[in-house]
């Protein structure tokens, strides 16, 4: 059986590396040329950790990822040290791995490493699809036509083949995503340490935390902004636009600051998870299914989670069964990406709903009532069960109101 896989970010990728070995024949169009180092630092908490783990990757994790000791929220005025989550050894004990910090051009170098040979066919813009009961044909801008059994769109928020399959509706988000790199050397020594670090604000916050081994910081800050800014990976920012919004903040994000040479802006979009996740022959996955906002930072492991059961179902198939097998995948991962979403919106809306003396509590309830069935979901196993036991089972529950 053959799949094309549009797109080869880290969901594609992340597909085609779980498949390799398989039978299954994978092929990503990828519309870039070459790959270019984007998007900054990630985190990859255990519930994606651990199953690339078992695709054998430890070392290349270890070497490039910082593994946490803690995430520590902190007041945004002065540093307080509002609730503090430990991510050291009994973390990685009771949830199988880390929770890694790394650059996502370094997770993505990886698994486009362990990818089946030759799978990635750059160049390739990919303008139509069309299905038929027995073949679906990609057709491409500079006139190519690549034919598969199966087509996934794991090709990101403006995704071809989710227009496809569903109505498109975003809304200009009215909030901007900063990013930036500081070499460690050049940032206050405790800025530098294992830990990650959140400073929180009524309506927005600021963030660090070591990548690359330890070599460099990533910073990010959301800041709700009077006009839209476009949705992009690459566009600029200004440095003193971002010290502006958050005059009067504490004296360590703007140590970060005057550090930054560069800094990049995505604006939000709001998007919610589509209604249609597949057909007979096409599924969509990670971004392409469920642009998922920067907070919990459950982007990247929920899309990696996505390849994993997704694999898992194709695996089994042949060109007759597919169908079933998509409907399958579809339905287990809509209703965890459901769960999710709810959970992180819920627990946002507390947040701001709350006076600052409240929201210490806030956190640990979140921090509480979420990690097990978060970081303890296991792809590997019947698409979604605990790896590891909790006092909430696989169950989300909710902060306090």
């Amino acid at each position: 059986m053959r799949i094309v896989v549009v797109g080869a970010g880290i969901a594609g990728v992340t597909l085609a590396s779980a498949l390799r070995d398989s039978g299954v024949e994978t092929v990503l169009l990828e519309q870039t040329q070459e790959v270019t180092p984007v998007g900054g630092g990630l985190q990859l908490a255990p519930n994606a950790a651990r199953p690339l783990l078992r695709l054998g990757l430890g070392a290349e994790l270890a070497e490039v990822g910082v593994p946490l000791e803690s995430r520590d929220m902190l007041h945004w005025a002065d540093g307080t040290l509002l609730h503090s989550i430990p991510m050291g050894a009994e973390f990685e004990k009771r949830f199988g791995a880390p929770f890694y910090t790394m650059l996502r051009s370094d997770l993505h170098g990886i698994l486009l490493d362990a990818a089946p040979p030759d799978c990635v066919r750059r160049g390739r813009y990919v303008t139509d699809v069309l299905e038929n009961s027995d073949v679906v044909t990609l057709r491409c801008a500079d006139g190519q036509e690549v034919n598969g059994d199966v087509a996934i769109g794991a090709d990101g928020v403006h995704s071809i083949i989710r227009s496809l399959l569903n109505e498109e509706r975003q809304h200009p988000g009215m909030r901007v995503i900063y990013r930036g790199l500081i070499r460690s050397d050049r940032v206050p020594g405790h800025l530098a340490e294992p830990r990650m670090r959140v400073w929180m604000g009524s309506d927005r916050y600021f963030s660090c935390y070591p990548v690359s081994g330890g070599k460099t910081v990533s910073f990010n800050a959301l800041i709700p902004t009077a006009e839209p800014h476009p949705e992009s990976w690459t566009a600029a920012g200004r440095i003193d636009d971002l010290g502006r919004a958050l005059h009067g903040w504490d004296s360590d994000v703007h140590a970060l600051l005057s550090a930054a040479e560069w800094i990049g802006a995505w604006g939000l979009q709001e998007r919610a998870a589509v209604p249609v996740w597949h057909s007979d022959r096409i599924a969509l996955m990670g971004d392409a299914a469920h642009p998922t906002l920067p907070f919990f930072a459950q982007g990247t492991n929920l899309a990696v989670e996505d390849a994993i059961v997704l694999a898992d179902r194709l695996r089994g198939a042949t060109a007759l069964t597919v169908g079933g097998s998509l409907a399958e995948y579809a339905t287990v991962r809509s209703q965890r990406v459901k769960e999710v979403h709810t959970s992180i919106c819920t627990s946002l809306l507390a947040l701001a709903q709350a006076a600052p003396e409240e929201r210490r509590g806030i956190l640990a309830d979140s921090e509480m009532a979420n990690a097990g069935w978060i970081y303890g979901y296991d792809p590997d196993h019947d698409g979604g069960t605990t790896a590891t036991s909790s006092s909430n089972g696989n169950q989300p529950t909710h902060p306090r109101m």
